[in-house]
């Protein structure tokens, strides 16, 4: 049993809930997986023409049609390779995928799935960020490179403005190493001061 690559397959398969605040009251509401979601985000932004006439709503949401393709070829090559059949069902694939291949499966795994749910989410909700021109402490990048030559500060901290607190966290985009929290962010920022005098 690998635990990492447990939490990070459920991370991507499983229903989330958040309790919200209304006036005196708390409601939970329940999220559907972030795969699901991501499929969602491309499928309801075609609109409601259907029929072969033509769609009424806002354009399909090329972004996430990108991520979920990509995704969708990776975890096919992935089921093929350990001999599960492919439903094109992204939870459903990855679920079935991480019951047959779970005793091989590598940190190289379990990396890849944490950055398709950091994807995801970013897509979904981007969170409000600040770059870190500091160097990364666990892989020394201080630039992450875009396909189109473009370059960004390997780390930043993000956060969500709702939940500034809770959602405290600083990521290097290079390596994918995470400070959760702000104890674990205050830790980085002090160490990255350290290391540069």
């Amino acid at each position: 049993m690998n635990p990492d690559l447990t939490e990070a397959v459920e991370a991507l398969t499983k229903e989330t809930r958040t309790k919200v605040m209304q006036g005196t009251e708390v409601t939970v509401i329940t999220h559907d997986p972030l795969l699901q979601q991501l499929e969602d985000a491309v499928t309801s932004a075609i609109g409601n023409g259907g029929g072969g006439g033509q769609a009424t709503g806002v354009p399909l949401n090329s972004a996430a049609l990108f991520e979920a393709s990509k995704i969708r070829t990776k975890l096919g090559t992935w089921c093929r390779d350990a001999g599960v059949p492919v439903t094109r069902n992204l939870v459903t694939d990855l679920t079935r995928w991480s019951v047959a291949f779970m005793a091989q499966a590598s940190d190289w795994h379990v990396r890849e799935l944490r950055g398709w749910a950091w994807t995801i989410r970013d897509l979904l909700d981007p969170p409000k960020r600040v770059p870190l021109a500091d160097p990364c402490p666990a892989c020394t990048a201080t630039k992450l490179v875009g396909e189109d030559g473009s370059s960004s500060p390997a780390v930043v901290v993000e956060y969500d403005q709702v939940v500034l607190h809770a959602s405290l966290r600083a990521v290097c985009r290079v390596c994918l190493v995470e400070w959760v929290g702000p104890d674990a962010v205050d830790e980085l920022v002090m160490e990255m001061k350290e290391r540069n005098g």
